[in-house]
């Protein structure tokens, strides 16, 4: 009964960090086909750049969760830890764009606040693996 309890809240965890990556995905493809506010193609080029980068590690965690697919935890992290480093170490460089996309103290406040989500999925992603795991081999 502990067992399909624990599955159960580890499928729903998965799944709901799966919807959130899907509404990233959507994010990113709303920003590429210029619904954000802002003409995509005289965007700066590395925001175009980690647009892509983001819409297929999003699609790939969101789709390789709800299909179960190992590599998805692969790009998960990847896209986690990644949007972790860039938006603290390397956020000076994120908004550092020309006049016309000017980044709001709002959406600096976001990328904030994506950190926060970032870390907190991680958590809960890895907390789900590891125990997961330690169910498998009997571990307590």
């Amino acid at each position: 009964m502990l067992y399909s309890l624990q599955q159960n809240i580890s499928k729903g965890i998965i799944w709901i960090v799966a919807i959130f990556y899907s509404y990233g995905a959507l994010i990113h493809l709303m920003n590429i086909l210029g619904f954000m506010g802002f003409d995509w193609l005289k965007a700066p080029l590395k925001w175009q750049l980690l647009d892509v980068l983001y819409l297929t590690l999003d699609i790939l965690v969101a789709v390789g969760f709800f299909l179960k697919w190992k590599i998805a935890y692969i790009c998960f992290y990847i896209a986690a830890t990644s949007q972790i480093i860039l938006y603290t170490v390397f956020k000076t460089w994120i908004i550092d764009v020309p006049k016309e996309f000017a980044v709001s103290s709002e959406q600096i406040s976001g990328l904030d606040a994506l950190v926060v989500f970032h870390l907190t999925t991680i958590a809960l992603i890895t907390v789900t693996l590891a125990s997961n795991h330690n169910t498998k081999f009997g571990i307590k």
